[in-house]
């Protein structure tokens, strides 16, 4: 390895000028120079010297293939699917959304960040061709009826003690994922809400799934719903409106709000076995713990891989860092939640990376790292690139993201009383679930995270539509101030940039790490741009 890079050395000097990143440091350009103007569109690839250039090509060849086998497994539905679904056409721009959030990633970065983006890529076109296969509206499939789908806030994993059956998050598909990937799409289903006569004040999200219920924009399968109270009231009457659409039989899974007192437990659990008697009578299947408890395993190893990584992060030293940690860890915890082995091979080879990079002493992203930051905030920061462009913009890595502190504790896989006490457990550790609700005692646990994590700054959730969230501003502000942190609010409208842009969203850090700390930024090309009209 070390004589291939004696060999393409001065190569890559002399190819090093048309590197954004060397252009941003020499005055002559930047990562934003190549994309044609309020676009996310780029006029070239980035180059990022020899090596990097054709991992990172590599890593483009083996999406195209995963979406090449999406349509070869079911090409008639696909096909309808296009003609019957407007989110169907904003997966069309996976391959720009994956190329801007890796801007400026070099080494081991790069490579966590592909392997995990793949993870979700593969999954996530398996998935796609599933549903649309066995969408009722488009005809139904061999197993339309074998599918249980769920509230996307709900842990699929206790339902995979129902052997034959599949559980499915349905929103997944048309709203919690591509969401991330098209900033435009989400708003035309908030608008359908709204002409129904939903406030136009509320959460975007729930306004977003509302109208995709409307809107008959969910894929149709399965005897029942599952719907839940996960993870605010806000979500409550989303699932109103989607059960009253949807016209199936409903279970609401309703886990206790203040889940950390000790007296929620037996509540809780015994609402998942309600939710499991209530699939055996409508299915016909009786649960296996034994069944589940493979998928239990699963799951178990990637929290105690996830763990090992926690301790790493808590250094200068890993290459796993920003969206490609976040993203990664809210896919396979929320959606996949040890149901794919991949995700484990996946979680071997990652870390495997990150203990070589800590035993070499490894900084990421060329040593330029300034601030370390916890991450408070969600969907927003994903189809905005956020994290990517506050690391090359200013030098703050994010260090970790608050959708990554979800259910992390380990489930028994031999008893089934108490497995079903630390699954209710993990459970009610759900996304946006245990950080944003269910007590003050959730939110203030930012402080703690921050501290362990030897973080000097925090990027906080400033959802201006999230009535929960807005009445915690001034407190989070003054403890901020006591306990000596940077800290920034991030203002957005969750899934609605017409009211809050992608530039709006950056000049709330742009003005603080000017104003108040009077820094540079690394690369002045993306301190302002108009990249409205991107995906």
């Amino acid at each position: 390895m070390k004589a291939i890079d004696k060999l393409i050395a001065p190569l890559d000097k002399a190819l090093e000028r048309f590197d954004p990143l060397w252009q941003a440091e020499h005055g002559t350009g930047g990562l934003r120079s190549r994309y044609y103007d309020k676009t996310g569109v780029a006029k070239w690839r980035e180059w990022r010297g020899v090596k990097d250039t054709l991992y990172d090509y590599t890593a483009w060849i083996k999406n195209i293939i995963c979406m090449v086998q999406m349509v070869a497994m079911a090409p008639l539905p696909i096909l309808k699917g296009f003609w019957e679904y407007r989110w169907m056409g904003s997966y069309l721009g996976t391959f720009m959304f994956i190329d801007r959030l890796f801007e400026g990633y070099r080494g081991p970065e790069l490579r966590i960040a592909h392997m995990n983006m793949h993870a979700i890529v593969q999954s996530l076109t398996k998935r796609i061709a599933f549903a649309l296969k066995n969408d009722a509206r488009l005809g139904g499939g061999p197993d339309t009826e074998n599918i249980i789908p769920h509230d996307e806030t709900i842990t699929p994993l206790f339902l995979k003690g129902f052997k034959g059956l599949y559980p499915f998050p349905l929103q997944t598909l048309p709203e919690f994922i591509i969401c991330d990937v098209d900033q435009h799409i989400e708003p035309y289903y908030v608008d359908v809400a709204e002409s129904f006569g939903l406030p136009a004040d509320v959460c975007s999200r729930c306004a977003a799934e509302t109208g995709v219920a409307i809107d008959d924009a969910f894929p149709l399968f399965g005897k029942v719903m599952l719907s839940t109270n996960m993870p605010c009231n806000a979500s409550e009457a989303t699932s109103m409106f989607q059960r009253r659409r949807i016209g199936k039989p409903d279970f609401p899974i309703t886990l206790a709000m203040q889940h950390n007192e000790k007296e929620a437990l037996p509540y809780s659990r015994q609402t998942l076995l309600d939710a499991i008697a209530f699939v055996e009578e409508h299915y016909g299947v009786k649960y296996d713990w034994d069944e589940f408890f493979k998928y239990a395993k699963l799951m178990n190893e990637q929290n105690t891989i996830e763990l090992e990584k926690w301790d790493f992060f808590k250094t200068p030293y890993s290459p796993l860092s920003g969206v490609s940690e976040s993203l990664y860890r809210l896919y396979s915890w929320q959606s996949v939640n040890g149901q794919d082995p991949y995700f484990n091979k996946v979680d071997r080879k990652v870390i495997e990376i990150i203990r070589k990079a800590y035993e070499q002493k490894y900084l990421p992203f060329g040593g330029k790292t300034r601030h370390r930051a916890f991450l408070w905030g969600p969907s927003a920061v994903y189809y905005t690139d956020f994290p990517t462009w506050v690391q090359n913009c200013w030098g703050i890595t994010i260090v970790l993201n608050m959708d990554s502190t979800m259910g992390f504790n380990m489930i028994d896989t031999e008893d089934p009383e108490k497995a079903l006490d630390d699954l209710t457990r993990f459970t009610e550790k759900a996304c946006m679930r245990h950080h944003a609700v269910g007590g003050w005692d959730n939110i203030n646990a930012l402080w703690t995270w921050a501290k362990e994590f030897n973080c000097d700054m925090i990027l906080f959730n400033d959802n201006i539509a999230c009535k929960g969230m807005l009445g915690t501003h001034a407190l989070m502000e003054e403890q901020a101030r006591e306990m000596g942190f940077h800290f920034i609010f991030v203002e957005h409208d969750l899934e609605d940039s017409r009211t809050v842009s992608r530039q709006d969203m950056r000049n709330c850090v742009n003005n603080y790490m000017s104003v108040v700390l009077g820094e540079k930024p690394l690369d002045p090309t993306i301190v302002e741009f108009d990249d409205a009209a991107a995906y």
